[in-house]
């Protein structure tokens, strides 16, 4: 029995050895000169960016950006690894010639495409490394061996044409032009802030939006479209900008889109800048969290509010709730400015509030990210109804007049 043991221990071990020499296999390269190498890169610190740019090949399957050890071993401090075949961005360690163990997540789509142009940034923060793709945030990687022994950077693999920039940087990430804020639509109108009568919620969104499957039930809500256009709608991660000054009480944020068909969740930050770092002031952090409600009806999800200010988050606030999102289906999202608090409408149904923690005329930014898809997003008044002295949307749970 031992022996029979010792041989299937032996077997495993072999096998183990394989998928770990496979697994290496993709850290090695068959023309292992690097394409960019300088050791002259000085002692980083909190704040020192790297920024790496060059040409994708027209065949490129794989690259690397490698900040090293100038020891016996090259202990890799951070392996950043783009692989187009899985599209997927493996970030990992490497020390004593032993690589640690991949991470691949990231809220962020793969953003790399044959032939094209690249620029990935890389930060060093005391907690980490901070890592965004074409100006776009990617993922964050938290130091496994001291940052202040790297010496090195190299890049290896299919790309062409590469270049590095080092800065000492009071933000990030650094923004390209396609990766700014676009400004919101505003729909405002001070001197008309009244209307005769509540109307029927339409959104504006294409009609095929509106043709994925999923279940429905007799309580299903989701506004109808009105419109047949082809556009693709607006890509996420979402930066809107907004004018100073602009909410205020009696105006809402509307956000039309769809629920992804498997969504996980998504959130919305009302906040001061567009900066990922240092962290900016959130005014109001909304996320919604469908893989939390492992029961009850569809659509329901645990709802996250809290706002970031003074270097932390507050106290989070926390509901289960019948959200009136629906996988695949399409939604209207409204966050309205009352006198003490922002109140929450989804489909024109109310969902939840939070009081001010900041005051939200700081808010210039809009941020979404996560399991939907936009298609517009607008500030609009949030008008009175004539005779009724509340407005269109009201808090029904509360009052029905202001």
């Amino acid at each position: 029995m031992s022996c029979c043991c010792g041989k299937r221990k032996r077997g495993e071990e072999e096998s183990y050895q394989r998928f770990q020499n496979e697994d290496a296999s993709f850290y090695d390269y068959a023309d292992p000169v690097p394409k960019y190498f300088n050791d002259q890169i000085g002692q980083l610190s909190e704040g020192v960016s790297f920024t790496v740019t060059g040409n994708l090949a027209v065949n490129c399957e794989r690259f690397s950006i490698n900040l090293v050890h100038n020891n016996e071993t090259r202990d890799v401090a951070l392996h950043i690894n783009p692989r187009l075949p899985q599209n997927y961005i493996v970030r990992n360690t490497k020390v004593q010639d032993i690589w640690g163990s991949e991470e691949v997540s990231s809220a962020l789509p793969f953003l790399l495409s044959r032939g094209d142009k690249f620029s990935i940034q890389v930060l060093v923060t005391e907690a980490c490394y901070m890592i965004s793709v074409n100006g776009q945030h990617f993922a964050t990687y938290t130091h496994r061996i001291p940052y202040r022994n790297v010496s090195i950077l190299e890049v290896k693999g299919d790309v062409g044409n590469v270049e590095m920039q080092r800065t000492l940087v009071l933000n990030y990430p650094q923004r390209l032009p396609e990766s700014g804020a676009k400004n919101i639509e505003l729909h405002i109108d001070d001197e008309v802030d009244e209307i005769d009568a509540s109307v029927e919620e339409t959104v504006k969104i294409p009609h095929e939006w509106c043709l994925i499957s999923a279940p429905i039930t007799q309580s299903d809500s989701s506004p109808k479209s009105t419109h047949s256009s082809n556009d693709f709608g607006l890509t996420l991660p979402y930066y809107g900008a907004l004018p100073p000054n602009s909410l205020v009480e009696g105006r809402c944020l509307k956000i039309e889109g769809r629920v992804r068909l498997l969504p996980h969740s998504f959130y919305i930050n009302l906040q001061k800048g567009e900066d990922i770092w240092p962290h900016p002031v959130v005014a109001f952090h909304l996320n919604p969290r469908f893989s939390k409600a492992s029961s009850g009806a569809i659509g329901k999800a645990v709802v996250c509010r809290n706002a970031w200010f003074d270097g932390s988050w507050a106290q989070e606030e926390r509901s289960e709730l019948d959200t009136n999102f629906r996988p695949g289906r399409t939604f209207s999202l409204v966050i309205v400015c009352t006198k003490d608090s922002y109140e929450v409408y989804v489909n024109r149904q109310f969902m939840t509030d939070f009081k001010y923690k900041v005051e939200p005329s700081l808010v210039d930014t809009v941020y979404i990210q996560g399991d939907v898809k936009l298609w517009n997003v607008t500030l609009e008044q949030n008008p009175l109804i004539k005779g009724k002295n509340v407005r269109v949307y009201h808090n029904p749970l509360y009052t029905d007049e202001y």
